[in-house]
């Protein structure tokens, strides 16, 4: 009588595993490629011209050169740090965004912000599960690209996390490498089966990306210094001192961040609230972004994830002692949370804009995750609760599961977790929402009108423009973050088109 094929032997299948992940990343390229296309049509906005403004004059001037433009670009870091925000880092990649070189350059804006966070994702999922599973050489691919659709798909803010440089670029980028940073933090708490050199080289990466977190965003800072923190009292307690490192320069970083000039000239302009009370709005607001995301679509990535984190969680290279607390997975989860959003609360008293949503979103999502992880550890090792038995009957049905995988995934492509949020809840998820601006041709007038503009500031016999705001009808929710309103120009206009002046008058 043959053997009958489980999942420990799907795990073992490597001609298995490479089937169904070609099926799946296909489906993920499926389900993606509507909030790619609508990318084309993605235009610069607000404090794209202003951070852009040198740098665009040395492309109208020289063209494409790259010396001058990476000049350009430090000295508009350098001008930012003194005048309006510490962000050493931020600023120079800001300063070079795409439609420097032409408006149907800037929707690899969308590009910027995922290949970054991909590789950081697949780097991080690389270094752990190699860690955990060594066998399983395909499962980094998978888990990062379901990561990334999920963060993609329920997107609190998309325009400001996959469409707008400037909001996207001052976060994300950022974020990812704070997902890195913590993984090269797995990878150095448990050092003995690192060579010397690997050691070294993460200790060494772990060190250079703390400082750049720290000149990329102030609340990003802040995350990846309490990770770090954490590493740390829980290896200190070992003797293992090899996170400290990249601890002092997150700290380092994130002190050049807030104590810059401009930084503090940008404080003055904010309300802040008392320290009390921002703990208590910042944990009532943490609390309510839960409520919000704890929806259909999270459930189906809690699926998805459910068996080969069930794999990982049995991994011998673990301690039965690192599950006996599986709360506390959740427990860090909310701390991270109000933390990121303790800090705007507390010096500008709110919540912050969508773009520091969308990286709350995102360690709300890693962070159950790992509770997820904890969980399943906790059952099999702790409480002896077998779950083979449950995947051997889901085994039996496996010619099901192709079908269940593309249902879950398609309805995280659909939902979505912001359509649950208070006043936008007649939007989808990015991907549908992204269909539907295409097909009803919101997207297509969006660009065309700014295009119209651009030839009106663009045109060298115009020295004094006049442009109009965008119409009702033209403001795709996917691509539109804000637009210019009648009178002066305060976006940076003028200088970034050399005009004598740019105002804004009434649509007729």
């Amino acid at each position: 009588m043959a053997k009958e094929y489980t999942f420990m032997d799907f795990w073992h299948d490597a001609e298995a595993q490479k089937r169904w992940l070609r099926r799946f990343v296909l489906l993920i390229l499926v389900l993606l490629l509507p909030a790619a296309l609508l990318a084309f049509y993605a235009r610069p906005s607000a404090d794209d011209y202003v951070y852009a403004a040198r740098t665009h004059a040395v492309v109208e001037q020289y063209g494409a050169d790259w010396g001058r433009l990476l000049a350009a670009a430090w000295e508009t870091t350098v001008y930012f740090f003194r005048n309006w925000q510490g962000l050493y880092v931020s600023g120079f990649v800001l300063a070079l965004q795409p439609a420097i070189f032409g408006n149907q350059w800037y929707g690899l804006t969308f590009l910027c912000v995922l290949i970054p966070l991909f590789l950081c994702l697949y780097a991080a999922a690389r270094i752990v599960i190699f860690r955990l599973e060594p066998a399983q050489k395909r499962l980094p691919l998978a888990l990062s690209l379901l990561f990334l659709f999920a963060f993609v798909e329920g997107m609190p803010s998309p325009v400001e996390g996959l469409y707008w440089f400037n909001g996207a670029m001052n976060y994300l980028p950022y974020f990812a490498l704070t997902i890195l940073n913590t993984a090269l933090m797995f990878a150095l708490a448990m050092p003995d089966n690192l060579s010397r050199f690997r050691r070294a080289a993460y200790m060494v990466f772990g060190t250079g990306i703390g400082l750049v977190i720290g000149g990329g965003h102030q609340v990003v800072g802040e995350l990846n210094i309490l990770l770090l923190l954490f590493g740390t009292i829980v290896c200190v307690r070992s003797r293992n001192f090899r996170i400290v490192p990249a601890l002092v320069s997150a700290i380092v970083g994130l002190l050049i961040n807030i104590t810059a000039p401009g930084t503090q000239v940008r404080t003055e302009g904010f309300t802040g609230t008392g320290l009390v009370e921002a703990i208590a709005k910042s944990f009532v607001l943490a609390g309510m972004q839960w409520i919000r995301w704890l929806d259909v679509p999270l459930l189906c990535l809690l699926l998805l994830l459910a068996l080969p984190l069930h794999r990982l969680a049995q991994s011998c290279v673990l301690s039965d002692r690192i599950f006996r607390n599986p709360w506390w997975g959740i427990a860090g989860t909310y701390v991270l949370m109000w933390a990121m959003i303790f800090l705007p609360s507390y010096t500008m008293g709110g919540i912050g804009a969508g773009r520091l949503l969308n990286v709350v979103w995102m360690t709300f999502i890693l962070g159950l995750a790992v509770s997820e992880f904890l969980l399943l550890g906790w059952l099999e090792r702790i409480r002896s609760v077998s779950l083979t038995t449950a995947e051997h009957r889901l085994w039996h049905h496996a010619r099901f599961l192709p079908a269940a995988m593309a249902a879950m995934l398609v309805c995280m492509a659909c939902v979505g977790s912001h359509t649950v949020k208070e006043g936008q809840d007649n939007f989808f998820a990015t991907s549908l929402e992204a269909a539907y601006e295409l097909a009803n041709g919101q997207a297509a007038a969006f660009a065309r009108t700014l295009d119209e503009r651009e030839a009106i500031l663009s045109d060298e016999r115009v020295t004094d423009a006049e442009i109009t705001p965008l119409g009702a009808d033209e403001r795709p929710w996917l691509l539109y973050y804000t637009d210019v309103s009648v009178g002066p120009d305060l976006w940076g206009l003028t200088p970034y088109y050399g005009k004598n002046s740019v105002v804004v008058v009434e649509k007729q």
